[in-house]
């Protein structure tokens, strides 16, 4: 049974990648790379309390969901209301899921995979010169989002709302496995952050990565490997986990 070392968020962790895994014949590891904290939740409540400054919003992930739930599901229910009148656009399945069970609105996008797929969407359902979409972000957001926004003269306000740092049990997780004489077959990578936060963990404890097949969620994260000199055997067609085991069940 081939090993996948899974280099996923450590907090609240979605069991969907490691049941469907398991369900395929894969033994999978999650190693919590990631943690969070929620920020400017003032500017944010402001932001959600005035649904009639914008024309909608964007989520680009499930934590940018889950920082605006905490403040959103306090606001009057006319609030509510508005919102949901408003078009509401993510970035994949699970984003979708998350704005469908954490603030119950209707969203379109759930198809697209990344910034680039998501524009085409945005333009088609927006107006150029319209009110502002707001794009709450976290800290170590790409710019590609917004230059897209902009080139299509869609405007926008970013709001960082929360903070990524690494995972304080990243290394310790690492050098168990490596004690307990676990190889993974396959590292599957779900962000640029986690790239940049695991490869020198797994440098510094001297992991030879040479016959490991790594894989990376998207374009982004690929773009990122391949920035780290990391050779990538496949990149998920979506962000989901019928598009990891497509990739783990072709030829690599």
């Amino acid at each position: 049974m081939s090993n996948v070392w899974l280099f996923k968020s450590g907090e609240k962790s979605d069991m969907h990648y490691t049941n469907t895994l398991t369900q395929s014949g894969f033994s999978p590891v999650n190693i919590p790379v990631l943690c969070f904290q929620f920020c400017n939740q003032g500017p944010l409540k402001t932001s959600l309390q005035n649904p009639q400054d914008y024309s909608g919003i964007i989520f680009t992930s499930q934590r940018a969901v889950e920082a605006v739930a905490e403040v959103y599901l306090n606001l009057a229910v006319r609030c509510h209301a508005s919102w949901d009148e408003k078009k509401i656009f993510v970035v994949g399945e699970a984003t979708g899921k998350a704005v469908q069970n954490l603030l119950k609105l209707t969203c379109i996008g759930q198809e697209s995979g990344n910034a680039q797929q998501l524009i085409p969407i945005i333009i088609r359902e927006t107006k150029a010169f319209d009110k502002p979409l707001l794009y709450p972000c976290g800290n170590l957001g790409k710019d590609e989002l917004p230059r897209l926004l902009v080139n299509y003269d869609r405007d926008f306000k970013a709001l960082t709302i929360y903070e990524t740092s690494q995972h304080a049990q990243l290394k310790y997780t690492i050098q168990k496995l490596i004690n307990a004489g676990q190889k993974p077959t396959y590292m599957v990578f779900f962000s640029p952050s986690g790239v940049n936060f695991a490869l020198p963990i797994l440098q510094s404890l001297n992991v030879d990565v040479t016959g490991i097949k790594i894989i990376a969620i998207g374009p982004t994260t690929n773009t990122a490997l391949v920035q780290q000199n990391i050779p990538v055997s496949g990149v998920c067609p979506t962000p989901t986990p019928e598009g990891l085991i497509h990739i783990l069940k072709s030829p690599l």
